[in-house]
C-alpha cells in the first residue's frame, strides 16, 4: 500500500513539475515589445499576415527579396524535388514548427511549401507572428492530368 501512495505521490509530482516547465517556457517564448519597435492600436507588436500564394507569384516575390527563406513542410518520406528554386531552404518537421517560428527574424519573410491545414493554423495561432515580414504558404500547382 505505501509503494501504491509513493508512486501515485511520484506521478502528481511529475505532472506539477511538467506542467510548470511548460508555463515557464511559454513565458521565455513570449515576445517583449521595445520602445523602438513599431506597436499596432492595442499596444502590441503587429502580427504579421499570412497569404496563400502560387509558384508563380512565390517566383515573382523571390526575384525581388533575396532573403526569402523557404521553409519545406513536406513529410519526409515524399522525397520529390522542390518545384521551385530557392537560395535559402529549410526542410523542417510539423513538430518543428514552432521552434522554426519562434527563430524567424521578425523583418524576415518566409514561405512555407507542403504545409497542411494543421501546419497553417499552428503558424496562424503561433506566438511568434510579431512583425512586418510577410509570410506565405504556396497552394499546390494542380497537375494536368488531375480531373477538375
Amino acid at each position: 500500500m505505501d509503494i501504491l501512495l509513493a508512486l501515485l505521490a511520484l506521478a502528481v509530482g511529475f505532472l506539477l513539475y511538467s506542467a510548470w516547465q511548460l508555463v515557464r517556457t511559454r513565458r521565455r517564448a513570449l515576445p517583449r515589445s521595445s520602445s523602438a519597435s513599431p506597436l499596432g492600436t492595442n499596444g502590441e507588436e503587429p502580427r504579421r499576415g499570412l497569404q496563400r500564394i502560387s509558384l508563380a507569384e512565390f517566383s515573382e516575390i523571390l526575384a525581388k527579396a533575396d532573403d526569402l527563406v523557404l521553409i519545406d513542410l513536406r513529410p519526409v518520406s515524399q522525397n520529390t524535388p522542390l518545384p521551385v528554386q530557392a537560395p535559402h531552404v529549410v526542410r523542417v518537421r510539423t513538430h518543428q514548427l514552432e521552434e522554426i517560428l519562434r527563430h524567424l527574424p521578425q523583418n524576415r519573410s518566409a514561405a512555407f511549401y507542403g504545409a497542411s491545414d494543421l501546419c497553417v493554423f499552428m503558424i496562424e495561432t503561433s506566438i511568434c507572428m510579431r512583425g512586418a515580414a510577410p509570410l506565405y504558404v504556396l497552394r499546390p500547382e494542380r497537375s494536368r492530368t488531375e480531373a477538375a
